[in-house]
């Protein structure tokens, strides 16, 4: 398995409020795009990272009699119940929250948990997002009240869900098959809003066998159309 990650505050943003990490030696792999006041956002990114980095490499041991998707479930868990803990202790952070995606792979299967709008996709001959987008736009979108076109909209970054605003969450789980070759990527919006699902493919496809290349071009790529938001992302070949 080779790995590749990155992450930019881009040219608008004054802080970077994601967080990303990378355990290729465990097969975790987790990206968060914090949002709140001041700070907050970098904060419970931060702590969700974190709590979930420790509850996975704590619980790996039981990965055959839990469930790999069990394990994901828990560890959002946790991160949601500590970033919503901390944003309770401290009147500058309330109200804090943050996206959720993470990856977690044993031998040729990935599994996949996310709350927000963070993505993961799988590059393979053609690129396909695994995740859901938790926002009004994509819940909309569902109930056949949008396009696809009007998705790009503003509705596009209202989100349903995230970590740390309540007590109670709802993460979406995914179970992948993978093959020699395939590539997955973990993303923050500030790629996805800049470079859509074709171009990113294209990228990653022109560095296949680099991808670090890759990761600095998508990123590269994004703060040319504007870099409007952190950059984020995480690349993860299965060789």
């Amino acid at each position: 398995m080779k790995t590749a990650f990155k992450t930019d505050t881009g040219r608008v943003r004054d802080m970077n409020e994601d967080a990303i990490l990378s355990d290729a030696e465990s097969g975790i792999f987790i990206l968060a795009d914090g949002m709140g006041g001041h700070q907050a956002g970098e904060v419970a990114s931060a702590i969700a990272v974190k709590e979930a980095h420790e509850y996975l490499k704590g619980h790996l041991g039981e990965i055959t009699e839990t469930g790999a998707e069990k394990l994901l479930a828990g560890a959002a868990y946790t991160a949601n119940m500590a970033v919503f803990k901390k944003s309770r202790t401290d009147a500058s952070l309330s109200g804090m929250g943050t996206t959720f995606v993470a990856v977690l792979i044993q031998e040729d299967e990935a599994n996949i948990c996310n709350v927000g709008d963070s993505r993961a996709y799988l590059v393979r001959d053609e690129i396909r997002q695994l995740t859901i987008d938790h926002t009004v736009a994509e819940e909309f979108f569902q109930k056949g009240l949008l396009t696809k076109n009007d998705i790009s909209g503003y509705y596009r970054h209202i989100l349903t869900r995230a970590l740390g605003i309540s007590e109670y969450i709802e993460p979406e789980l995914f179970r992948l098959k993978i093959k020699k070759g395939d590539i997955l990527i973990l993303c923050s919006d500030g790629l996805t809003d800049m470079i859509d699902d074709e171009g990113i493919k294209d990228i990653i496809k022109k560095n296949y066998d680099d991808i670090n290349a890759a990761a600095d071009e998508l990123v590269n790529e994004a703060n040319n159309k504007g870099g409007r938001d952190n950059i984020s992302l995480i690349v993860i070949k299965n060789d």
